[in-house]
C-alpha cells in the first residue's frame, strides 16, 4: 500500500474506530490496500464535504431571504465570476499541486519538494495580483455598458478573488499531503458559516441587505477562513519537509500548469457557462431560481469531489511508483465508490428538494424541473468515472484540454440555443447533456491511452469477486 503521508496527528484512535466501521462496507466494493485507505479518505472528505455543503446552503438561504429574489439573483452572477476569476487567475499552477507534492514525496525528493513549493506559492499570489489589476482595468472601461446594478458587486469582487484563488492553492496543499479535514473544512464549512453569520449580524443591525454588502461579507469570511488555514498549513509542512537546498524547475512546472490553464478554464466555464448566458436573456430574479437549483444539488455533487480530494493525488503516487495494478483497482473502486452514495444522495435529495426551495422564500418551487434534470447529468458523470483525473495526473492533460474545450463549445451552443426558448429549463437541458457527454468521453479517452475501464461496475462474481483477480483475466500485471 502506498502511503503518500502518515499524518499520526489527527487523532489515531478515532481512525481506527472509523475503521472498524467502514470497512466491512468498504469491503463488500471490492476495496482493499491502498481503495481502502482512499475510500476511508473518501467518506471522510464526504462527512466534511457533508457540513460544508449545509453551511453553504443555509448561507444561501440566508442571503435569499434577506436580499430578495432580485438582488440575491445579482449577488449570484457577481459570485459566479468570483469563482471563475479565482480558479483561473493562478494560470494552472494550483492544480499542479497535486501531482507534483506526492510524486517528489513519495521518492523522498525533498530539493525539489522544496523548491516546488516555495516558488508555486509566489507565482499564485503574483498571477493573482495581476489578474485582479487587469479586471480593474476592464470594469474601469466597461463602466458605460455595464448596469448601474451591477457596478459596485463587480468592484468589491476585485478584492475577493484573489483571496479565492489563494485558498485553493492552500486547499491544493493540504490535499497532497492527505490532510483532508484541513483541505475541506476552512473553505466550505468555515467561509461559508462566515457569510451566513455576516449576514445575518447586517440584518440585525438594521443595515441595508444588498448584493453588493453581500460581497462585501463574502470578503471578511474568506480572509478570515483563508489565515487560519494557510497558518495550520504552512505550521504543518515545516514540520514534515525539513530545511534544506531547494531546487526550481519553474520552467518545467509552468509548462506543466499551461495545460491545465485550458483544462480548468474549460471546465470552470463548462461548469457556469449556463448562468452567464442566462444574464443575457433572463433578469436577476431568474437567475435566483436557477442558481437556487445549483446549490441544492452541491448536496449531490460534494460526493465526486470528496473521491477526488481522496484519490486523485493517489493516483499520481501510484504512477510514481509503478504500481499499475493498484492503479487500474483504485480507478474502479473510485467509480463504485461514487456512482453509488451519489445514486443514493440525488434520490434523497430529490425528495425533500421541495421543502429545501421553499426556505428561499416565494417563487423558488419553480426550480424542481431545473434540479431534475441537473441532477441527471450529475448522475452520468459519476457512472462514467474520474477521467479527468486520471488523465490529469498521468501526464495526458493536454488530451483532456482538448476534450474539456470540444465540450465547452458544445455546451455554449446548447446554452444559445435552448435558453431563448425555454429559459432556465433550458439551461438545465444543455448543461445535463454537456456534463454526459463530457464525462463518457473523458472513459473513453482513459480506456484507449491508459487502458482502464472506469465506467461503473460491479465485479462479475458478485460484491466479494477481487479486483487482483478480474486484472490476472484480463491479463494486467502490475509492473507494465
Amino acid at each position: 500500500m502506498v502511503e503518500i503521508v502518515a499524518d499520526k496527528t489527527e487523532n489515531p484512535q478515532g481512525h481506527s474506530v472509523t475503521m472498524r466501521f467502514l470497512q466491512p462496507v468498504l469491503h463488500r466494493l471490492d476495496m482493499g490496500g491502498d481503495s481502502l485507505e482512499s475510500g476511508l479518505a473518501a467518506i471522510k472528505v464526504l462527512l466534511i464535504r457533508c457540513a460544508g455543503a449545509l453551511a453553504a446552503y443555509a448561507s444561501q438561504v440566508i442571503l435569499a431571504r434577506l436580499l430578495g429574489q432580485s438582488e440575491y439573483g445579482i449577488f449570484a452572477l457577481v459570485w459566479v465570476w468570483i469563482l471563475m476569476l479565482g480558479h483561473l487567475s493562478p494560470l494552472g499552477v494550483t492544480q499542479i499541486v497535486c501531482r507534483f507534492v506526492p510524486h517528489y514525496f513519495a521518492r523522498d525528493e525533498h530539493d525539489l519538494l522544496r523548491g516546488f513549493l516555495s516558488s508555486s506559492s509566489i507565482l499564485v499570489l503574483v498571477f493573482a495580483v495581476i489578474a485582479a489589476v487587469l479586471g480593474g482595468t476592464v470594469l474601469w472601461f466597461a463602466r458605460p455598458w455595464l448596469d448601474n446594478i451591477y457596478l459596485l458587486p463587480f468592484v468589491v469582487a476585485l478584492l475577493v478573488f484573489p483571496l479565492i484563488a489563494l485558498q485553493d492553492y492552500v486547499e491544493s496543499l493540504a490535499r497532497s499531503f492527505n490532510w483532508q479535514m484541513l483541505a475541506i473544512a476552512p473553505p466550505y464549512v468555515v467561509r461559508h458559516g462566515l457569510i451566513g453569520l455576516g449576514m445575518i449580524g447586517i440584518g440585525l443591525s438594521g443595515l441595508p441587505a444588498t448584493a453588493w454588502v453581500a460581497v462585501c461579507v463574502t470578503f471578511a469570511a474568506t480572509l478570515i477562513s483563508l489565515t487560519v488555514q494557510a497558518f495550520l498549513v504552512a505550521r504543518k509542512i515545516r514540520k514534515l519537509v525539513p530545511a534544506g537546498p531547494r531546487q526550481k524547475l519553474t520552467s518545467r512546472w509552468l509548462k506543466t500548469a499551461l495545460p491545465f490553464v485550458f483544462v480548468d478554464g474549460a471546465a470552470i466555464l463548462f461548469s457556469n457557462a449556463d448562468i452567464l448566458i442566462l444574464a443575457l436573456f433572463v433578469d436577476p430574479s431568474a437567475i435566483a431560481v436557477y442558481f437556487a437549483a445549483s446549490r441544492i444539488l452541491q448536496l449531490v455533487a460534494f460526493v465526486p469531489y470528496a473521491a477526488t480530494a481522496a484519490t486523485a493525488q493517489r493516483f499520481s503516487a501510484l504512477n510514481a511508483l509503478n504500481d499499475q495494478a493498484g492503479l487500474r483497482s483504485l480507478a474502479r473502486n473510485t467509480t463504485r465508490f461514487t456512482f453509488i452514495v451519489a445514486l443514493a444522495a440525488a434520490g434523497f435529495i430529490y425528495l425533500i428538494a421541495p421543502f429545501l426551495l421553499n426556505l428561499f422564500g416565494p417563487g423558488f418551487d419553480e426550480a424542481m424541473p431545473v434540479l431534475l434534470v441537473l441532477m441527471i447529468g450529475l448522475i452520468v458523470q459519476a457512472y462514467a468515472g474520474p477521467g479527468e483525473d486520471l488523465l490529469t495526473m498521468l501526464g495526458h492533460e493536454r488530451i483532456s484540454a482538448v476534450s474539456s474545450a470540444l465540450s465547452l463549445v458544445l455546451n455554449i451552443i446548447l446554452n444559445l440555443i435552448l435558453i431563448p426558448v425555454y429559459g432556465v429549463l433550458g439551461a438545465a437541458i444543455a448543461t445535463a447533456v454537456s456534463i454526459a457527454l463530457r464525462s463518457l468521453l473523458l472513459a473513453w479517452l482513459v480506456r484507449k491511452r491508459l487502458n482502464i475501464d472506469i465506467l461503473f461496475s460491479l465485479p462479475v462474481s458478485g460484491f466479494f469477486q477481487r479486483d487482483d483477480l478480474n486484472e490476472q483475466e484480463s491479463g494486467g500485471q502490475r509492473n507494465e
